[in-house]
């Protein structure tokens, strides 16, 4: 049988080429992925071809023709443009838009007209019937003199309601966004699953092949290819239940950016930066849950000083001129004048109105201060979690650089010298492709949490879509 070559470190050149080379931001991953990749040139230079076994196939890194901010901006704006529940959110803040709008009419002087054509008729027992044609025309203008603040406050009101519904339409952008974008690195992750496993297939199948040949030779080896075939196909369920998380998490997608093709593969690069957390919780103070909120208190303030401001007494002042024909007898009056209206009882509902709009005001104001201490303790559970995450994938970085070392030995030991069994070699494989897959959990879990603390802060549209995009 002849002596088959060492293996290489084959598996971190297909780490990196696999999609996963974007931990590059992170420095220490950076350094040791090129050394890796250092060291399989070297020996690729000075050896001669890998035997079957020992050689993976070369997976084409494909060439992104987007930089990921701009990826990322195309799922921010295609699920922005396609979500319902913003577009609603959109439509009811211009609705408020339109209510500020009526309210401000009430400064202006109010003109009507109104217009009338009788006809009578009149008769006595002793008389001929009397018949009497009346047209009327008038025309009347009225306008407040004072109010007692009143429509001040009201528009005031309307005002801040609008600015509301403005920062709830935000909220919804932000929410939409943000489920977008977990969707896409869901389906990158799951894809890098599917790419390892099918990696671990193929190993599993060389060893087949391996086995094959020397079951030929030695039929009392037949228990280890059954034991290897037994775990290519697990292996092959695991990576089908991989391309099957990969679909659904596509479909979800799909849910938000329609037909728009994102690649996915080079969004994460960007959100391998973390964000500062002292930079994330003043951002929390401004966000735009915690500016609704603000506003909403603010608008009920406005309401309650609207209904005591109803309650002073009411100036009007008014001018108006009625042109009236009796028969063929022109008449014409008019008329100019100031009201006055005063409620004297009303059954305190003026009161509890006063009363309902204070008590929103506090619980607006209550649900701001709970909002923001729950956001600055989520803001250091996310913190904690992408730095954890990041942290852990930079040192399975050199665990897979150990646990390679490791298989190429067990296998070499195994073939060569046959001071392994074939348990060894599968329990060293197994292990490392698991350690693969914990990487990529771990990154993911890193950008996932670095999306997350962003969209607490200032947001995710603010840092992606610039305003007039929005």
């Amino acid at each position: 049988m002849k002596k088959p070559y060492p293996m290489t470190r084959w598996l971190s050149v297909l780490i990196l080429s696999a999609g996963l080379g974007h931990v590059a931001n992170l420095a220490h991953a950076a350094r040791c992925s090129e050394d890796l990749l250092a060291d399989k040139a070297d020996k690729s230079a000075g050896g001669k071809a890998l035997s079957k076994l020992a050689t993976a196939p070369k997976v084409d890194v494909p060439e992104m023709p987007l930089d990921p901010i701009t990826q990322l901006q195309m799922i921010a704006r295609e699920a922005g443009s396609r979500s319902a529940s913003l577009g609603a959110a959109r439509l009811l803040s211009e609705a408020a838009e339109y209510d500020v709008a009526e309210t401000k009419a009430g400064q202006w002087p109010q003109v009507s007209v109104n217009g009338s054509l009788m006809s009578s008729s009149t008769q006595a027992d002793t008389a001929a019937a009397n018949r009497l044609k009346q047209a009327s025309l008038s025309l009347n203008v009225q306008a407040s003199l004072y109010d007692g603040g009143r429509l001040n406050q009201l528009t005031k009101y309307r005002q801040e309601v609008w600015g509301a519904a403005k920062w709830g339409a935000a909220v919804t952008h932000e929410q939409v966004v943000l489920e977008a974008i977990s969707a896409a690195l869901e389906r990158s992750r799951y894809k890098l699953h599917a790419q390892v496993y099918q990696q671990y297939m193929r190993k599993m199948g060389c060893l087949v092949e391996a086995l094959e040949s020397i079951v030929a030779e030695d039929k009392g080896r037949g228990s280890e290819l059954v034991q290897v075939r037994k775990t290519q196909a697990q292996t092959e369920l695991q990576r089908d239940q991989a391309l099957s998380q990969s679909r659904q998490s596509e479909f979800k997608l799909r849910k938000f950016v329609g037909d728009l093709q994102v690649p996915g593969e080079g969004i994460t690069l960007p959100l391998a930066v973390v964000p500062e957390i002292g930079e994330i919780n003043r951002q929390i103070e401004f966000g735009n849950d915690a500016q609704q909120l603000r506003v909403q208190a603010d608008a009920m303030d406005s309401y309650a000083k609207a209904v005591v401001a109803g309650q002073r007494p009411q100036l009007n002042w008014n001018v108006g001129k009625t042109q009236l024909r009796q028969g063929s007898t022109p008449v014409s009056s008019w008329q100019a004048g100031v009201t006055v209206s005063y409620s004297l009882f009303n059954g305190f509902s003026d009161e509890a109105a006063s009363q309902a709009a204070n008590k929103r005001a506090q619980a607006a104001r209550a649900q701001l201060s709970d909002l923001l201490n729950t956001k600055y303790a989520r803001t250091s559970e996310v913190y904690d979690v992408a730095t954890s995450a990041f942290e852990r994938a930079k040192r399975y970085v050199d665990v897979l650089r150990d646990s390679e070392r490791v298989r190429n030995f067990t296998f070499q030991q195994w073939s060569q010298i046959g001071k392994r069994s074939l348990f060894d070699v599968m329990s060293a494989e197994s292990d490392h492709f698991n350690i693969r897959i914990a990487y990529v959990n771990a990154l993911y879990d890193g950008y996932q949490a670095s999306a997350q603390l962003r969209s607490m802060g200032s947001g995710l549209t603010t840092w992606l879509l610039p305003e007039q995009q929005r």
